[in-house]
């Protein structure tokens, strides 16, 4: 059973993360009311504020039921605790695809940027295959056609883009590359989809933050909760640079 002063350090964890959701409220309501701001900006960073919001009241949610969980033994309950964590950059993963969808739907610059390294690569396909296949290989070369064009949705590939043009530097991409290994494992039950070894520095205190799993081993940090959360701020400050890049009147590379 998790001992007082087991709990108590938990909760401190708790509610340090709770103070910067916080912080990250009023910054993101902050940025929203400055009227200057390009609209698809301001529409992220209302998603960051809900984000934080809902996180807050899961954390709240929690503290509140916190007796139910203390008769746990503490591994389980550092368990839960660590989950909480986890699911804040979840909800940040998540509206930030939403709004970088949006925002090449919207937007002919990214959305030519990406486009010309498709149609580059089906170039590639179409100077390969026999133009007047036929049967299966016509099939299949209007498979790896149609998987291409539809690239301009996939992640990997508008990441690879952006990195590419210059749009995103290398920490802006790994530590996205990174995020994504931690979203895929949603559909694994939470656990590694690969193994992962990635370690990030806060700018602010140079604290490094070392994320390492083995594949297939449960995510979740029972110690310091902010190690997930620094890697949230990191990737509203990549899409704040890409949509800012795009809103420029320059040509795409």
């Amino acid at each position: 059973m998790a001992s007082k002063s087991e709990i108590a350090i938990r909760v401190e964890a708790i509610e340090s993360l709770g103070s910067h959701l916080h912080n990250e409220v009023l910054f993101a309501r902050k940025f929203v009311a400055e009227s200057e701001r390009p609209a698809i900006e301001k529409e992220w960073m209302t998603c960051v504020d809900n984000a934080c919001n809902y996180s807050a009241f899961l954390l709240k949610s929690f503290l509140d039921s916190i007796d139910k969980y203390s008769g746990l033994p503490i591994e389980q309950f550092s368990f839960y605790v660590g989950k909480l964590a986890i699911q804040h950059l979840l909800e940040v993963i998540n509206v930030f695809e939403q709004i970088l969808n949006k925002f090449i739907v919207q937007n002919s610059r990214i959305r030519t940027l990406i486009e010309r390294r498709i149609d580059r690569k089906v170039e590639v396909i179409e100077r390969c295959w026999a133009s007047d296949c036929t049967g299966n290989d016509k099939k299949q070369k209007k498979a790896i056609v149609g998987m291409y064009k539809s690239k301009v949705r996939e992640m990997a590939f508008i990441r690879q883009s952006l990195s590419g043009a210059g749009v995103i530097d290398k920490t802006d991409r790994d530590i996205w590359s990174f995020a994504w290994d931690i979203r895929n494992s949603m559909h694994m039950n939470f656990t590694a989809t690969k193994a992962i070894d990635f370690q990030y520095p806060d700018i602010r205190t140079g604290k490094i933050y070392q994320f390492k799993f083995a594949k297939g081993e449960e995510l979740y940090h029972p110690q310091d909760l902010l190690d997930f959360y620094i890697i949230t701020e990191q990737l509203i400050f990549i899409l704040l640079k890409i949509l800012s890049h795009f809103d420029k009147n320059e040509e795409p590379a």
